[in-house]
């Protein structure tokens, strides 16, 4: 190698190394900040610091800070490449199911659904839901009356069947039934709880209507301290079916509220994200069955986040 003039300025490897860094530093900052947390904040500022902080052209006490901010930039464009990417993958096909059914009673008929959403679809359908929330008014058949909180306090989200997402769980819940047409189904909607938010004692059936829901699903969404992944479980918000008389093994305290100290009695479904109750409102003669009088138990702390999946005994006018 030609000999370099007694002049010339050579950067040493680590000082190019450094000017690279400073280059890539916003990457570097927020794929540290998803893979390592708090941690990877701790360990980039002390380099930087024993760098001279403001030769870098980031101080180091303002490194958490931007960190911070890509890495939520970095999380919104995430979230939506991924709903993307499962709203893509859904209106080219509808996933095989993975859930796994018990039932809990045959009078009145009342199923148990272990993963009948997976984790992907619980998230993408708490983020359609989140600009639609309104406050939960209560309803007559298909008439909406007027918001009364001592009955129903909750918000609610009535989620549009173009979505392919939406539509594929839709298909889920009338192959459930027996392959049943689609146009049976009410619009899914998706209900948030937060602290003693609840819904008193009722029927999803009522009498003298023309078009009744056959059957409910509730499916639990999210059971949490109010923030997604904040690693908090809810506490309350049970399903409470008052009239229930029968006996049922110890097994099923996985799923049920053994300690129920609620004084309202009958059985309490803890809310687990992910699964779901399926209940039959009717006798097969078409009368209501007074069995699945239910309720949403208050929640005490967190937030509890579900969706009712309602089908009529008739198609429903377009």
């Amino acid at each position: 190698m030609a000999p370099q003039p007694a002049d010339s300025k050579i950067s040493p490897p680590s000082s190019r190394l450094w000017s690279l860094f400073r280059v890539f530093a916003p990457t570097i900052i927020a794929l540290a900040s998803i893979r390592w947390g708090s941690q990877g904040l701790v360990i980039l500022e002390s380099v930087l610091s024993s760098r001279n902080g403001p030769s870098t052209g980031l101080p180091a006490g303002t490194i958490q800070a931007q960190m911070a901010t890509k890495s939520a930039d970095l999380a919104v464009v995430s979230s939506m490449t991924t709903m993307d990417a499962l709203r893509t993958r859904y209106a080219a096909s509808c996933p095989d199911h993975q859930f796994r059914t018990s039932i809990f009673s045959s009078d009145p008929v009342i199923i148990y659904i272990e993963n009948y959403l997976s984790p992907q679809e619980i998230e993408y359908l708490l983020q359609v839901a989140t600009p639609l929330y309104q406050k939960s008014p209560v309803s007559q058949g298909k008439r909406l009356k007027t918001y009364n909180a001592e009955i129903r306090s909750s918000m609610s989200a009535v989620l549009g069947t173009s979505d392919p997402v939406v539509r594929c769980i839709e298909q889920r819940s009338v192959d459930f039934q027996g392959f049943m047409p689609l146009r049976h189904l009410e619009d899914l909607q998706v209900v948030k709880y937060g602290i003693s938010d609840h819904f008193r004692p009722h029927f999803d059936w009522f009498g003298g209507d023309a078009n009744p829901r056959i059957s409910s699903f509730f499916v639990y969404l999210a059971c949490d301290g109010g923030r997604t992944g904040d690693g908090e479980m809810c506490k309350g918000g049970a399903t409470q079916f008052p009239d229930y008389r029968g006996r049922f093994p110890a097994r099923w305290c996985r799923f049920i509220d053994c300690h129920d100290d609620s004084g309202v009695g009958g059985v309490a479904f803890r809310p687990i994200p992910g699964n779901a109750i399926f209940w039959a409102n009717l006798y097969p003669n078409g009368t209501g069955h007074p069995g699945v009088w239910h309720a949403g138990m208050p929640v005490r702390e967190g937030r509890k986040v579900g969706m009712n999946i309602l089908t009529r005994r008739d198609v429903l006018d377009s």
